[in-house]
């Protein structure tokens, strides 16, 4: 194990040149140039890097240096900051090596007294990082970019609808599928409710929201956990948020 109280950039720096297979980071602020460079060599190189902070306005200033970042593979995430922080400085390297202390990613904290600490090549306090890491992720919203084909974070997300009677309940439901690409979502909602909120107009081809990734683990047939990768879309129109939350998912066990 290995204390630096100085020149902490550069042994970050350093610690990050070693990575042959992956990076996990997960800090409050990214912002220091050199820093985001390097992680943007090593994506070129094949490298997986993810990497995991606080969507604030500190990031809204910042967020033009990620861009080559995003467009050569690297996956950004934003931590919901809207009920708590996320004050968290680790990296995992290979999943065994730690960086880990007091040091944001920034500019500003090359000028203060801080600290990091690194452990190299024990896996067992690696993986104890990373776990968190993939916890994290799940209040997380994966960041895009025009590189990726998306400019913001908010856009319209092309919808279509299916209608079915529940006898039992005497509810009609509506049965709303997002598509975006790859991404795929479905709601489950009261037809009723719906249309109220819609004001009795056509339904609409797109709503305004956006793609949160979710992690969910599983035990597979070897009784071993296995964690499940998939987006979900959250809607922003303020007409449909009351009903397009998960209520009707959570009540029919869905997820």
């Amino acid at each position: 194990m290995e204390v630096h109280f100085n020149n902490i950039r550069e042994n970050i720096i350093n610690e990050i040149n070693q990575a042959k297979f992956s990076i996990f980071i997960c800090v409050a602020w990214v912002s220091e140039n050199f820093i985001i460079e390097e992680l943007s060599n090593c994506l070129k190189l094949g490298i997986q890097v993810e990497l995991l902070i606080n969507y604030d306005n500190k990031f809204d200033y910042s967020k033009h240096k990620f861009d080559d970042f995003v467009s050569n593979g690297g996956r950004l995430f934003l931590f919901d900051t809207s009920e708590k922080l996320m004050h968290n400085k680790f990296c995992v390297i290979d999943l065994s090596t730690t960086v880990t202390g007091s040091f944001n990613w920034t500019y500003g904290a090359t000028k203060h007294e801080e600290n990091i600490i690194i452990e190299r090549r024990n896996i067992d306090f690696a993986h104890t990082f990373a776990k968190q890491f993939t916890k994290l992720k799940r209040q997380s919203t994966l960041y895009s970019n025009f590189f990726t084909g998306n400019a913001d974070l908010y856009r319209h997300v092309k919808v279509s609808y299916t209608t079915k009677q529940n006898n039992r309940l005497g509810i009609d439901f509506l049965y709303l599928k997002y598509e975006e690409g790859s991404k795929k979502d479905t709601k489950t909602v009261d037809k009723t409710k719906f249309e109220k909120a819609l004001g009795h107009q056509n339904y609409p081809k797109e709503i305004l929201g956006f793609w949160k990734l979710r992690s969910e683990y599983f035990l597979d047939q070897f009784n071993a956990e296995q964690m499940v990768e998939f987006y979900e879309f959250i809607c922003i129109d303020n007409r449909f948020q009351g009903i397009l939350r998960n209520e009707m998912d959570d009540k029919f066990g869905r997820r």
